[in-house]
Formats: structure tokens, sequence, C-alpha cells
């Protein structure tokens, strides 16, 4: 009869080790998983949403009903992208050397990209405010601004954009004055990093003859060097890109581009 009790208790410590260490075990486990996502709000697809959830930055609540809306393979596969360096890379490369093909007389206009059979989207935008897009002739005098955008969407999601502009002053014939240029980001990734360097602005001059008459004047440039960082597999990698765009007297952004500093 003792030994059946001593048996008996000593199962009964055994099963409670046991308990003891998987207990333990799952909350190492969770733990770890917890450290990850506070690392990085888009370690899986719950992180991301929960990130969205208490992001303050505009757009955070459509970008969640968007990501809500995918099946929960297509989740997964939006999480491996954001972690995917070539899916930053393309998306600061794409626009590289742009500026071609622009139509002659348009003050706005558009053109997209994509990747991964079109679960990436690259898209950039060009405006100039207040003039219609069909004008023809010099800005009238005053102050106008120019603006170029660059935006990244996966899987319908919009995630981020790059927006640069600069105003400046036309007498009505060329452009006087480069008032001032500025940038901004709306960053919805959570595994990508970046950060804003100081916009730079000035004019530059540009001239055309043809036969005995010639045209001289000035174009506008801005720029602002992004510096992005992402983490993959243990790694930083780190890409920092100009972004630049060069508006003439008529309204238009002539070149434009996100190239390697």
């Amino acid at each position: 009869m003792k030994t059946r009790t001593t048996h008996a208790i000593a199962a009964v410590f055994s099963t409670a080790a046991i308990l003891v260490s998987t207990a333990s075990q799952a909350s190492a486990t969770d733990a770890t998983q917890v450290k990850a996502e506070l690392n990085d709000p888009a370690a899986t697809p719950a992180a991301y949403m929960s990130y969205l959830r208490n992001s303050h930055e505009e757009g955070a609540a459509e970008a969640l009903q968007g990501f809500q809306r995918l099946t929960s393979t297509e989740q997964q596969k939006f999480i491996d992208y954001l972690h995917d360096p070539e899916v930053l890379t393309s998306f600061l490369d794409k626009t590289k050397g742009q500026g071609s093909g622009i139509s002659a007389y348009s003050r706005s206009g558009s053109s997209t990209s994509s990747l991964h059979n079109g679960d990436v989207i690259i898209k950039q935008e060009r405006t100039v405010s207040g003039i219609s897009a069909a004008a023809r002739k010099p800005l009238p005098r005053g102050n106008h601004e120019a603006k170029y955008t660059t935006h990244l969407k996966l899987l319908g999601v919009k995630v981020i954009k790059l927006s640069l502009w600069v105003n400046f002053h036309s007498n009505g014939r060329d452009i006087t004055k480069a008032n001032y240029a500025d940038a901004g980001k709306k960053n919805l990734s959570g595994a990508i990093s970046i950060s804003k360097g100081t916009p730079k602005k000035s004019l530059s001059k540009w001239g055309w003859c043809q036969g005995g008459h010639c045209s001289r004047g000035h174009n506008v440039d801005a720029s602002v060097v992004w510096e992005g960082s992402i983490v993959y597999k243990g790694s930083t990698f780190q890409m920092d890109k100009k972004q630049w765009m060069r508006a003439n007297v008529y309204g238009r952004v002539i070149n434009y581009s996100l190239k390697n500093v």
C-alpha cells in the first residue's frame, strides 16, 4: 500500500513538473513573440493590424481596412513584401531617370509600374497647384507650387508616400525666385524606417537658340535626401536616396528622379 502511495505521489510531482516546464516554455515563447513585435510592428499580420490601430499617421485607418479585407494568405504575403529589401530597393529605384516622354503641355500627370504580378504598385504624380493642366502659356505673375510624389502600394494597400514640393515666383515670363522647398512622407509600413534630410531649392539657367533667335530663363529645382533602412533576417539594409525635381515657367515638372546619394 505504501509503495502504491509513493508511486502516486511521484506521478503527481512528475506531472506537475511537466506542466511547469511546458508553461515556462510557452511563457518564454510568448515573451519572445512580444519582444519581436515590439522591435518589428509588422512581424506578423496580427502585430501589423495592432500597429495600424494605434498609429496616428494619416491614412492608417484606411490601410487597416484594406489589410483586413485581404485573405490570410495575402496578409502573410503582404508581411513578407514589407520585409523584402528588394521591394524597398525597387520602390526607390523605379523612379530613377524619369522625366522623358512628358507631354509638351502637361502640367500634371502620373505614371505607374508594377512588380510581382501586380502585387506591388509604384506610382509617380506631378502637379502644379491652381493651374489648368491644358494651359500653354507661362505661369501668371505670382507664387506657384510644383509637387512630385511617389507612392508604394502592396496588394492594393497604400503603404508609403514620399512628396517633394517647391514654391517659386513667376513674373509672367520667367521664374525669378525659388521661395522655399519642403518634403513630407507617409510611412505605414511598420517594418521600414524612413527619415527626411533638409530640403533644398535653387534656380537653374536654361537657354535655347534657333537661327538668330535665342531664349533664356530659369527653372526651379528642389531636392531632399531620404534615409531608409529595413531589418531582414537579422541584417540591416541601408538605402539613402535623393529625390529631385525641376519645374519650368510653364508650370511643368520637366524632370524628376529618385537616385542613390
